[in-house]
């Protein structure tokens, strides 16, 4: 099991779970490493944000209702601080009203998975965070150029 206090492997994809019910929390972390992941495990999204701190993640799958710092308000925290990284943000809840997934989106999120989350779900939904991830890192911003969003490094 990896929680935050130990050390990492490197892993393809690490991914952070973020999630204050303990046994969904082991539940989604056998998910992720029957998939090949390195779950990282928070109970909260102070714990996560600490974590980010000091250590990279490639996405983090955060419940939307936790005590303290709610996973809107983390979104919108990551959204806002370059120095906690720039991580696919998988939002995880049982809210599923289309308002719920409209106000995730417009927080920041780049997903919304509506609980249960079922493993297939799961698992093209990450993969379609881990596509996004290397589409990206293949690609150059250029601030200084208006109009122009990114452009392909190899061109």
């Amino acid at each position: 099991m990896t929680n935050l206090s130990e050390g990492g492997l490197d892993p393809i994809v690490r991914v952070l779970v973020v999630e204050d019910n303990r046994v969904e929390r082991t539940r989604l972390q056998a998910v992720l490493q029957s998939m090949g992941m390195q779950a990282i495990l928070a109970e909260n999204a102070d714990e996560a944000v600490r974590f980010l701190k000091k250590h990279k993640v490639d996405i983090v799958l955060s419940d939307w209702l936790m005590p303290g710092m709610t996973g809107l308000e983390f979104c919108q925290r990551l959204a806002g601080d370059e120095d906690l990284g720039n991580p696919y943000f998988i939002m995880l809840t049982g809210r599923n009203a289309s308002v719920d997934l409209i106000a995730a989106m417009d927080a920041g999120a780049d997903d919304y998975i509506a609980k249960p989350a079922w493993r297939e779900e799961l698992r093209v939904r990450l993969q379609a965070g881990v596509r996004s991830l290397s589409r990206s890192r293949e690609h150059r911003v250029l601030p200084s150029s208006p109009g122009l969003i990114s452009v392909n490094a190899k061109a």
